[in-house]
């Protein structure tokens, strides 16, 4: 009776009701609990004769909190065992069954019965089938002969699963089949003569669901998983993958876990038919541990054979247009105050027609160590941060770099109001190497900081139900004296973007190699309306800039110097708007070029669960290659109780071209549903086109048949949520 813990799987979520069931499915597993709890024996005739019970004509027998009736049947207090001939019905929690012929032991909780149909209840699922014979013997084993299995309501056949014999055993925490057949819409879709699967929790090693997909690249696809479970601590994954065009290729995973933690290696091969089978490969290794309990590692690493890898068997923009590869290994230590981190970070450029000269410095190796003073009774905070690291790079400027910044504040504040006060002195070496004639190799660079934040806090009701509307205002002044800095080579520095966090930093550089110099006060003002009743923010708006009293001199490359007496204007502005709209805002404004220089918009319609309408465009005009227009539009929608579309069009203005679009549809029934999207995205050169579809068929109870189509559009429509 405890058929399927089996096939099913407890976290697909029904999206559309399945008809009322046929009982009420309550928890339970049905096994005794209490072996010294009554019988209760109803019939129209009760007669007993040597010992044996014999109930004739609409017979009822309670017991354990399940219900056995029958027309007839024969119990024997003394072995504790119920014998049926003719029709039965038995209830309990979480089950129902009719059943011709059965023997039932109420002691032992063993059972044998002829031609049956179940109803169960698998972890808030209903199961339903039929058999033609079921029994549980002394050892605990199921076996069921002539036996089918689905989550679709009595009597529909949408799909099932149909063997010869099956065996549960639950000690084991397996089960098997013979000539098992998976039949949807009367199609027999798959067959296998002999398989076993889990009935617990416990890995088992087997085939995985299959995946059907296609691309231009690749022509149409079949993966096959099979996934082996090694040892306790270890496990592995292979993935063959029959393309079309180019081959089979061989995905693996490979996961081990021991005391430091976690490790994945992942690797793929490929002998490329598409171009005269060249070899091509994509290896990754990554690890999450501690050590005691101040110690924490990660590692990520990867390598892939050529630059066209993602692009010919990638699924997506954004691996199309991956142009370094990240290799990176830390080793972090916190504890109280202080935290430290070691780190050895390399990158593969898969780009290769990028210059030397462009690409990222390797750290061999970087270390970093911060500590920090709680709030002491002064309202004092200390802190410093030291930092020594490597760089290197091919051709280029090569060297160290060790940089300390100790830093003082004292925050004070009171119920409207803050004030903070801060001083920080800021020393860096340079230890360099290939650098021309006329720069000298040792560098050094010694700074300070002072910052004063400051801020106010207003609120007025602006009804009788509490609601509020804040007025916030902050100034915040930044004095950093000047330091030429032009003959330190540019390591891991850049320029931020700059949005309303900037205004409030004490540095407009990423990196250590520029300290920007500053004598300037920004001027910030938010306001916030909070709803009385739901203490909800229902709007905030912000809106700043910076007043300059001296040309800015430091740059990143160059020697421009900037001239201008006031940034430009920064805002933000998100907003619960009427009949379930919001949206949310950010521009940079230019008042010298009474321009744009960046702005972006969203306005996002979501009435209910599984509908949402969401309107976004954005601009950078900065004369640099982020420069971009973009128009981005995604919907998904109920056309129907039981069908509903999703997509996405995200669109160039300046290049008058798709960047990418999609469209999915999705059916969904009571126990079954099937998923197709077809994506079409700009590749990494910029001016070809691939295409994917995505096939997913989802049979409620079993693992879905297909690609990840609920992963691909969380992924690529704001706000979606896979219900499977």
């Amino acid at each position: 009776m405890a058929l399927l813990g089996l096939l099913a799987a407890p976290q697909l979520a029904l999206a559309y009701e399945c008809p009322v069931p046929a009982f009420e499915y309550r928890p339970g597993q049905a096994v005794f609990t209490d072996p010294n709890e009554e019988v209760v024996a109803e019939a129209d005739t009760v007669v007993s004769e040597d010992g044996v019970v014999s109930l004739n004509g609409d017979t009822t027998i309670t017991y354990q909190n399940r219900t056995l009736n029958a027309e007839n049947a024969q119990y024997n207090p003394v072995t504790g065992e119920v014998s049926v001939d003719g029709a039965l019905s038995f209830e309990s929690d979480g089950i129902k069954m009719e059943s011709n012929n059965a023997i039932i032991d109420m002691d032992d909780n063993l059972f044998s019965t002829t031609e049956s149909v179940y109803e169960f209840d698998v972890n808030g699922r209903r199961a339903t089938g039929d058999a033609d014979r079921m029994e549980r013997n002394a050892e605990g084993h199921f076996t069921l002969d002539g036996a089918t299995y689905s989550s679709c309501p009595p009597g529909d056949k949408s799909w099932f699963i149909r063997a010869n014999k099956l065996a549960l055993y639950p000690d084991e925490g397996i089960g098997t089949a013979q000539n098992l057949s998976l039949i949807f819409k009367g199609v027999p879709i798959l067959y296998v003569p002999r398989f076993s699967f889990p009935i617990s929790p416990k890995r088992k090693t087997g085939f995985l669901a299959p995946i059907l997909a296609r691309g231009d690249s690749t022509g149409f696809e079949l993966h096959m998983p099979w996934y082996w479970n090694i040892r306790h601590d270890l496990d592995a994954t292979f993935v063959p993958r029959f393309t079309q065009k180019r081959g089979p290729q061989l995905q693996t995973e490979l996961r081990y876990l021991n005391r430091q933690g976690s490790w994945v290696f992942d690797h793929e091969y490929l002998k490329d038919s598409a171009l005269s089978h060249r070899q091509r490969t994509f290896s990754q290794v990554r690890h999450e541990g501690s050590f005691g309990n101040y110690w924490t590692s990660e590692i990520n690493a990867s390598r892939v054979s050529d630059a066209d890898y993602f692009t010919d068997l990638g699924d997506s923009l954004q691996l199309a247009s991956i142009t370094h590869l990240d290799r990176r290994a830390d080793l972090r230590y916190e504890r109280g105050p202080i935290s430290a981190l070691v780190r050895l970070q390399s990158y593969q450029t898969v780009d290769l027609e990028i210059p030397e000269q462009q690409r990222p410095y390797q750290r061999l190796p970087q270390l970093t160590a911060r500590w920090e003073t709680p709030k002491d009774e002064f309202g004092v905070r200390a802190s410093a941060d030291v930092e020594l690291v490597y760089f290197d790079r091919t051709n280029s400027i090569t060297g160290s770099r060790f940089d300390v910044q100790p830093r003082i504040s004292w925050p004070v504040s009171g119920d409207s109001w803050f004030f903070t006060p801060a001083f920080s002195y800021r020393y860096s070496l340079y230890s360099l190497n290939n650098t021309e004639d006329d720069i000298p190799s040792k560098q050094s660079r010694s700074l300070t900081t002072l910052s004063l934040d400051s801020g106010l806090f207003f609120d007025r009701a602006i009804d009788d139900k509490g609601s509020v509307q804040t007025l916030e205002p902050r100034l915040f002044y930044l004095r950093v004296p000047f330091a030429n800095q032009s003959e330190i080579p540019l390591f891991d520095s850049s320029e931020l973007d700059f949005s309303i966090s900037q205004l409030f930093r004490e540095n407009r550089f990423s990196g250590a190699d520029r300290v920007a110099d500053a004598n300037q006060i920004s001027a910030g003002v938010t306001t916030r309306f909070i709803n009385g009743v739901s203490g909800r923010e229902t709007f905030r708006g912000s809106i700043g800039q910076i007043l300059y009293f001296d040309d800015r001199k430091v740059a990143l490359e160059d020697d421009d110097i900037e001239t201008d007496s006031s940034s430009d204007i920064v805002g933000e502005v998100s907003a619960a708007l009427p009949r379930d709209w919001s949206a949310r805002g950010q521009m940079q404004w230019s008042p010298n070029n009474d321009s744009t220089v960046r702005g972006s918009i969203l306005l996002s319609y979501r009435p209910a669960d599984g509908r949402l309408i969401n309107f976004a465009h954005r601009t950078v005009n900065t004369d640099s290659t982020a420069e971009t227009d973009q128009l981005d539009v995604s919907a998904l929608w109920p056309i129907s109780n039981s069908l509903r579309l999703a997509g996405r069009w995200n669109y160039s203005l300046d290049a008058d071209r798709s960047l990418e679009s999609l469209l999915g549809v999705e059916y969904d029934s009571c126990c079954w549903a099937f998923r197709f999207a077809a994506r079409r995205y700009i590749s990494d050169d910029g001016n070809d086109h691939e295409t994917k579809l995505y096939f997913e068929l989802v049979l409620k109870g079993l693992a879905p048949i297909g690609q990840n189509y609920g992963a691909l559009l969380e992924n690529t429509i704001l706000g979606y949520r896979d219900e499977y």
